[in-house]
């Protein structure tokens, strides 16, 4: 396991009131895991909308490792993670080369935040950033 990811690891919460959407609703709630899984870093994301509507989505990649070729997605078909610092895990999604999805995993200097900061870029109409604040589960 990288020394870099350690501080990642672990069950975050969705602190809504503190997040911000330009796409979309806030869930109602919502939680991120992340793993090491043989030094692969697994992020598990749970979601519940305002509409009571459940979402679970799972992946993993190499940390400062080679472009992870996806099959499962019809939107990407590549994800490329990386640390950027100490306190920022960077991943990007992409399809053909060109990165549709960014989310930028900052981690506070006490460990007990992470600001996913996530844009999606749709080709030829707009951008769009979505903030969510996590808080580390106790």
């Amino acid at each position: 396991m990288s020394d870099k990811l350690s501080p990642f690891l672990g069950t975050w919460i969705l602190d809504a009131d503190e997040s911000e959407f330009d796409q979309g609703e806030p869930p109602k709630s919502a939680t991120l895991k992340i793993e090491d899984n043989f030094g692969m870093a697994r992020f598990i994301m749970n979601s519940v909308s305002a509409e009571g509507e459940v979402t679970n989505d799972t992946f993993e990649a190499l940390p400062d490792g080679p472009e992870t070729k996806l099959g499962k997605s019809g939107l990407v078909d590549a994800m490329r993670l990386v640390f950027n610092g100490e306190r920022n895990l960077v991943s990007e999604a992409r399809r053909g080369g060109l990165t549709l999805m960014k989310a930028e995993r900052e981690l506070s200097e006490d460990g007990t935040t992470l600001t996913v900061t996530q844009t999606v870029h749709l080709p030829d109409v707009a951008s769009f950033t979505n903030t969510s604040v996590y808080r580390r589960a106790q």
